[in-house]
């Protein structure tokens, strides 16, 4: 048995006469709203007629690094395809819209497919909320159950697969896919879920993470109770880059570099890291992969990224935050109507907050910075650059309503308020129309401040209000919207 690397989470498990393709992203770039995709890092073309026989397409997910409607329009249609139970319907109503039959499995009952047996396991109840619904795979040769391969995919591994290795009912498998999502961000921008709080001043900007922390955290952190120590640890995931700004030399991971820094360490397993169209066969003991030739990565492009982000360090440069991804708005009318929208919408959502664990902590404080709070401790801050507006409302902890407020200054937010963003106007109504996704937004145009930890904030609760779970309405006009520019209608 084999596994190919097709890119960021993409994988093609062969065995025999056997294919089975793990979350398709065959494209070189990815997503849901047409005007947002993001380039696939490194970038690479994949000849999609090379998986016109695959037997079973298995989608793990609906986030739009995994789910994507383009790539998925390239499959043979005589493929299985498989979800775990937890998806959402909007999204196994496009599958099957596509033309697809649809299997949906609900527990982990072994499914023999061809030359290879899959069970298919829901994801630690520990795994943050916005991927709780990853359903992780095992996948092993029909003849020789103890050759198998696990993908964990974004979730933290399964204590179902854990509970079937260390009670005897499941081999360790030789192979464990593991996701490797920690952003490398210039200096001077921040990750979707850091505390702009404490990097408010010029005087205090962050100069970036370190390697070495991804890999304590993926490799140790991560496998801690895993029950058997793993022979083999592959990394993927992070494999795209928002080219946005300043921020295009700059993919998430490079999981070649890590994986051969990780081997120098001495660990007791051997660490993967392939580029896309390189193999990892379970029964060789070579170190060298040998490639399949219909993935192909643009060497001339790959090269020129990595210069560009060399000539960035040596330079010492650093990156602003993005005015806005969605065209701001250059009139006032249109400003103050989009304003008036906004309104309405904190007040909708002002009850899911402070149900949510935002408004908890919040509620439970009584200073901050040294001054005892009132009854306003959140606060949501709205910006046209173009017009040079600013728009601040904060919410009532007691009358559970928005209310403006005069000061709009970032600095000064933060020194008053425990809780809050500041983001585009044109963004926020982008995110509520269903125009794009939280995705599209986060660690590119948003900053955010809060106290305690990361789960605490403000983008969590969007993660939750807007995202495909708690906006399933929202997912399928994008969804639909997609389909109708492939000219695939139901």
């Amino acid at each position: 048995m084999r596994a190919i690397f097709i890119g960021h989470q993409t994988w093609l498990v062969e065995h025999g006469n056997t294919r089975i393709l793990i979350d398709p992203l065959l494209c070189e770039d990815f997503g849901l709203v047409d005007e947002h995709r993001i380039e696939i890092y490194p970038p690479r073309a994949v000849n999609a007629a090379a998986l016109s026989d695959v037997d079973l397409i298995f989608l793990s997910h609906e986030h739009s690094d995994h789910f994507d409607i383009q790539s998925l329009n390239l499959l043979p249609r005589s493929a299985r395809f498989v979800v775990g139970g937890t998806i959402v319907e909007p999204v196994k109503q496009c599958i099957r819209d596509l033309g697809f039959t649809l299997t949906q499995v609900n527990d982990t009952e072994p499914m023999r497919v061809g030359d290879l047996r899959l069970r298919f396991y829901p994801a630690d109840p520990k795994t943050a909320f916005w991927e709780s619904r990853v359903t992780q795979v095992h996948i092993e040769e029909a003849d020789q159950p103890s050759n198998g391969i696990f993908i964990a995919v974004d979730a933290l591994v399964s204590e179902v697969f854990k509970a079937d290795i260390t009670q005897g009912r499941l081999a360790p498998p030789k192979l464990v896919i593991v996701s490797n999502n920690s952003r490398v961000s210039p200096p001077g921008a921040f990750q979707s879920l850091e505390n702009w709080g404490d990097n408010a001043s010029d005087s205090n900007r962050k100069v970036g993470p370190l390697g070495i922390g991804v890999l304590s955290g993926v490799l140790t952190s991560y496998m801690d109770d895993f029950p058997v120590q793993p022979k083999n640890i592959a990394l993927c995931g992070g494999g795209f880059i928002k080219r946005l700004g300043g921020f295009a030399a700059f993919p998430f991971s490079n999981q070649p570099t890590l994986s051969r820094l990780a081997n120098r360490l001495s660990l007791d397993t051997n660490i993967v890291g392939l580029l896309p169209g390189e193999t990892f066969a379970l029964d060789s003991d070579s170190e060298s992969q040998i490639g399949v030739d219909w993935v192909q990565v643009d060497k001339m492009q790959h090269n020129l990224l990595i210069d560009e982000l060399d000539q960035f360090i040596k330079a010492r440069k650093t990156v602003e935050v993005v005015a806005s991804v969605r065209r701001d708005v250059q009139d006032v009318e249109m400003y103050e109507a989009l304003l008036r929208r906004a309104q309405a919408e904190l007040q909708r959502l002002a009850k899911s907050l402070m149900l949510f664990i935002t408004g908890r902590k919040v509620l439970a404080m009584s200073h901050y910075k040294g001054r005892k709070l009132g009854p306003n401790r959140i606060v949501f801050s709205f910006v046209s650059h173009a017009l040079g507006r600013q728009d601040s409302y904060t919410l009532n902890l007691i009358s559970g309503q928005f209310e403006a407020e005069t000061h709009s200054q970032l600095e000064s937010l933060v020194a008053q308020y425990p809780f809050g963003v500041r983001l585009p106007l044109v963004d926020f109504i982008g995110m509520v129309e269903g125009d794009l996704q939280i995705w599209d937004i986060v660690g590119v145009s948003v900053q955010s401040w809060f106290e305690g930890g990361i789960f605490d904030g403000l983008i969590p609760f969007f993660y939750s209000y807007y995202g495909e779970n708690g906006s399933p309405e929202l997912l399928a006009k994008i969804i639909g919207r997609s389909m109708r520019n492939l000219e695939v209608c139901p």
